[in-house]
């Protein structure tokens, strides 16, 4: 990576409302004297994703966050629904994002970044047009042509693809050529004759659905059955005004009531596209949202999956007869730059906590006087160091180093093309529109103030992960948790859910051991029922707390695995939130489906989902013995929370009160929670020795046995 780029969180605060199509295809041009305006201000990262500073140039650390607020106002006469906006430190932040922005309207964008050392500008370039580039799809007449007693048939099998050759080439995006990949799942590849025909449907554009060879037309994408009807292609005319007619019969995989769908595409040798459409009613009353392309993706897409139109997805938008003409668009575009100066000095060490000595060990005489033990708590960093001290029972039970976390093994499958299939079925973002993911407002014991609390996300869900094949009644997703000391245990977790509608679902926490092979989910430690509520219908964090302090839960070594079991069958689009903006794999997850009694094996997420970062899944953690904090009668601290300054230290006196206790070690925990990343919480194991050290171990030297 160029270490002049910054690290940014995209917060933007949008609508995401679509841009509708219809024609004419050309706007009006801009009122005179006005354009597009660009104001962008800084202000460091308060949490609140509204933010909106007003400075344009701010002196700061590295690692410290700014938040960007992008102001723009629409003074041309067009309605602009679609907006590009590049950083000249950091590149493209988000391309052609869909918002209808009418004349005289103003919206507002955020984003947190972390800028890197140095001193330089930040320019951004925002650009908005009318209409998206590429096709738009509008209403035709519907002219349907039943070629099945004439054309040629195609000998498809379920989910395969079959390539012809054109006697004319055909142009779609950058593409030209005169092979088609026809597939039985209702697509077409332009170029190639060895595509592939995909059965579980996308919104396009989208790169997962490139691999299908090429260019892609796809007039009802959806998984479809080869035990009935056929697919057929004919070419009429001659030179230059030849047309070919690609014409599916076919019903749905699952279906057996009803009819099948009939649609076709025409090609044109003038570059004339037009979806026909002469039932899309299945009819089957098992599953009537099938109907009118319910569960199918209307549009078309270039060959690399970056550029595409979306016509309907999982949408009833199709009549019987109906018909979709696509028409190229010239968009009229608009720009608008603006720029903020930053000054980042190097970066400040965070608090650093050193405690000594540490074991605390002393020793008294039975019956006899207080003993004094001074304790130093030094700051190595060059932020100030805030402490809090707990006393806590304690054992004799040493401290153990964790082992090392396994690195999970990949399926050797994990390439095919199931598996593809199966992640964008099981993806959010491969179910709706394109959208923005926002945080969402601060759950109490949920957010980074939260002592002891586990974060492998960055609190912004960019997608969300679920079981999509209808098939499994359970579906289960965790995320591995290492604690920072042992004995630990967790208190409490909390879990952030993305939903296509319902505001509601039920789950259980669960929390399983790391002895199942080579590091994965072994035994389950804990199910917790809980129930997820105001589950937001956008990509913006809410997270769900669950406690979990009452289970007795102690992690003597390792790792656990901590995420949800839910049902994707009911209510059936309820995702848990992931985070992909980051290095793959952190929150080492594995994902599991499978039904009561059968809960099914585990497999890497980052195996599904090749961009996986980590779940929404966090957890919090505490030593074992600071669970349960409570006053020594014995032991006694002269001060029990302060401040450090850098590169400082500060001395708390422990006293050790020996009058009311019998010969023999006595053993504590002091519980110190402090504003050290590395370190947020320690547990200092404190021995007190009473009485004479020969005969600490329990040995009686009048019987001459031990006692232990």
């Amino acid at each position: 990576m160029d270490a002049s780029r910054s690290r940014s969180i995209h917060r933007l605060a949008l609508a995401g409302a679509i841009l509708a199509v219809s024609a004419p295809l050309h706007a009006e041009p801009p009122a005179a004297g006005g354009g597009l305006q660009l104001v962008v201000g800084v202000a460091p990262d308060d949490g609140n994703p509204d933010t909106c500073g007003t400075a344009t140039s701010l002196a700061l650390h590295a690692g410290e966050a700014i938040n960007f607020c992008y102001t723009l106002t629409n003074g041309t006469g067009t309605t602009l629904g679609y907006h590009t906006l590049v950083d000249s430190v950091d590149g493209e932040v988000f391309a052609l994002l869909p918002h209808a922005l009418a004349p005289g309207e103003s919206y507002q964008a955020n984003r947190i970044v972390f800028p890197a050392e140095g001193s330089r500008d930040y320019v951004s370039e925002w650009t908005a047009q009318d209409f998206a580039p590429g096709y738009a799809g509008i209403a035709g007449t519907p002219a349907f042509i039943d070629i099945r007693a004439t054309g040629t048939p195609l000998a498809l099998g379920d989910d395969t693809a079959s390539g012809i050759t054109l006697p004319f080439q055909v142009t779609l995006y950058d593409s030209t050529s005169s092979l088609l990949s026809i597939g039985n799942n209702g697509t077409i590849a332009l170029g190639t004759l060895d595509g592939a025909s995909y059965a579980f449907n996308t919104p396009v554009p989208d790169p997962f659905a490139a691999p299908m060879g090429g260019a892609l037309i796809l007039p009802f994408w959806d998984d479809f059955d080869v035990s009935t009807g056929g697919v057929y292609w004919q070419v009429f005319g001659d030179a230059p005004a030849r047309r070919v007619v690609v014409q599916w019969e076919r019903a749905h995989f699952l279906q057996d009531q009803g009819q099948p769908a009939s649609f076709e595409v025409i090609l044109g040798e003038d570059g004339s596209i037009s979806f026909q459409y002469a039932n899309t009613v299945l009819g089957d009353p098992d599953f009537p949202e099938w109907d009118g392309g319910g569960s199918a993706t209307v549009g078309m897409q270039d060959a690399q999956g970056a550029l595409g139109n979306l016509y309907s997805f999982d949408s009833p938008a199709l009549a019987s007869p109906d018909a979709i003409d696509w028409i190229a668009t010239d968009p009229q575009l608009f720009t608008a730059q603006a720029s903020v100066h930053l000054d980042v000095a190097p970066a400040l060490l965070p608090a650093t906590i050193q405690l000594t000595p540490d074991p605390v060990t002393a020793t008294g005489a039975p019956g006899g006087a207080a003993v004094s033990v001074p304790l130093q708590i030094a700051n190595d960093g060059d932020i100030a160091l805030e402490w809090s001290l707990l006393e806590a029972p304690g054992s004799g039970t040493p401290r153990t180093a964790a082992r090392p976390a396994a690195t999970p093994v990949r399926s050797t499958d994990a390439v095919r093309k199931m598996a593809a299939n199966e992640a964008t079925r099981d993806s959010y973002r491969s179910h709706v529109a394109p959208f923005v993911p926002m945080r969402g407002g601060i759950t109490p014991g949920c957010d980074d103030a939260t002592p002891g609390i586990l974060i492998h996300d960055d609190g912004t869900p960019e997608d969300g992960y679920t079981d999509g094949s209808g098939l499994f009644p359970l579906a289960s997703y965790v995320d591995r948790f290492t604690p920072t000391s042992y004995p630990a245990t967790f208190s409490s977790a909390c879990v952030s859910f993305l939903s296509q509608g319902s505001t509601s679902a039920a789950f259980e926490l669960v929390v399983y051991d790391d002895s199942g092979w080579d590091g994965s989910p072994g035994n389950e430690l804990a199910a917790v029922p809980a129930l997820a509520t105001g589950i937001p219908s956008t990509a913006v964090a809410a997270f769900t707390r669950v406690d979990l302090s009452g289970l007795g839960l102690v992690v003597e070594a390792g790792s656990v695995y901590i995420g949800v079991r839910f049902n994707p069958l009911s209510p059936g689009d309820i995702y848990v939130a992931s985070d992909v903006d980051g290095e793959p794999n952190a929150g080492a997850g594995f994902l599991s489906r499978g039904a009561p009694g059968a809960p099914g094996g585990w497999d890497p997420i980052v195996d599904r989902f090749a961009d996986y970062h980590a779940l929404l899944v966090r957890a919090v953690e505490q030593p074992a013995h600071c669970a349960t904090p409570a006053d020594l009668p014995w032991l006694s601290l002269d001060v029990v929370a302060g401040s450090v300054d850098a590169h400082a230290a500060t001395t708390v006196t422990a006293t050790f009160d020996p009058s009311q206790l019998e010969a023999g070690e006595h053993a504590a925990t002091l519980c110190i929670d402090s504003n050290d990343p590395a370190r947020p919480h320690l547990a200092v194991p404190v021995r007190f020795q009473v009485g004479d050290t020969l005969f600490a171990d329990g040995f009686d030297a009048a019987a001459g046995t031990r006692t232990r």
